[in-house]
């Protein structure tokens, strides 16, 4: 009978020392997991904060390209935001950031350029990396040429016709101009949808389409018009439409917030002015319409009535309204 109550007190024994082993080892194990977690978080926060801070400078560097280091990690972009796993920052709403929708590597490509509708509104943020390949679809008329030689020589851009294009292993933005249809071309149509997109550019009607993969063939996203040369450059780094849309959304709010303050300039210098031939040009009428919900017909037009006034106060040695 003892030796029975041994056995049971032995087998009791190895039980509670395998059940209290394996709460050791969860506790620890969970203990780890939650460090990790924590440090990955103070990782992503680091980034983060030093992204905001590389694309606050890169922003007043206009017209300059700089390769900036980052961290090996996934940062993901969209219109409002950052983020790194499951960490994300605002990007305020004074910041125009045309990138694409997940940057990595280790080199971070920034370049900006000033916007002028006609005078200075605020300045357009581009973002990009080398393995994105920017191809531009021969033939290119004089505008598309321009396009293609405003972008820095640093970024990975090239002119190619459709036939020759071969799978690199980058990622590709296709630039089309004025083609009924895009196609993929042949040694692209078995690669991953994300990995390529194109846009298609209409300078006759001021339109830009946005065309995503779907297997073999290019799926047309939607239509939108465009301003000016730094629009088309912000849909050929925008990694979607949707947040194309969205830049421009503040671009033009941005524009309407500055117009106002034109139009109390163009207002004062109108009751200084009022007895001389300067006055005739002094004309607020351009300034009424809401440039943050008018159409692009009507900012264009809006424009080209404030920039001829320009030139008539400069030729006529009157102070200029910009």
């Amino acid at each position: 009978m003892e030796s029975k109550k041994g056995v049971i007190s032995v087998q009791f024994n190895w039980i509670f020392i395998l059940i209290a082993g394996s709460l050791i080892l969860l506790f620890f194990g969970s203990l780890v997991l939650k460090m990790r977690d924590v440090s990955d978080t103070a990782i992503a926060e680091t980034i983060l904060t030093n992204m905001q801070t590389i694309m606050t400078g890169a922003e007043v560097s206009v017209r300059t390209i700089n390769p900036i280091e980052i961290p090996d990690k996934e940062i993901e972009f969209s219109c409002n935001s950052i983020s790194v796993g499951k960490v994300s920052k605002p990007i305020t709403k004074n910041k125009i950031v045309f990138a694409p929708e997940v940057i990595k590597g280790r080199l971070l490509l920034t370049w900006a350029l000033d916007w002028n509708s006609p005078y200075h509104v605020t300045n357009f943020l581009y973002l990009t990396t080398k393995d994105i390949k920017y191809i531009f679809i021969e033939q290119l008329d004089d505008e598309a040429e321009k396009i293609f030689n405003m972008l820095p020589d640093e970024i990975n851009k090239k002119r190619e016709d459709i036939s020759n294009i071969k799978d690199t292993g980058s990622n590709f933005k296709l630039v089309f101009f004025d083609v009924s249809s895009p196609d993929i071309p042949s040694n692209l149509k078995s690669i991953s949808d994300k990995r390529i997109s194109a846009v298609n550019i209409n300078f006759n009607f001021n339109e830009i389409k946005f065309y995503e993969k779907n297997g073999d063939t290019f799926d047309f996203v939607k239509k939108v018009n465009y301003l000016s040369d730094p629009m088309i450059l912000g849909a050929i780094f925008s990694g979607n439409q949707e947040d194309y849309e969205c830049n421009i959304e503040k671009a033009f709010n941005k524009l309407n917030l500055v117009s106002k303050i034109y139009e109390k300039r163009t207002n004062s210098l109108s009751e200084l002015y009022s007895e001389t031939s300067c006055i005739s040009y002094y004309d607020i009428t351009p300034f009424s319409i809401d440039y943050s919900k008018a159409s692009i017909t009507e900012i264009n037009s809006a424009i080209n009535s404030i920039e001829t006034s320009n030139q008539y106060l400069q030729s006529l040695s009157c102070p200029t309204i910009y």
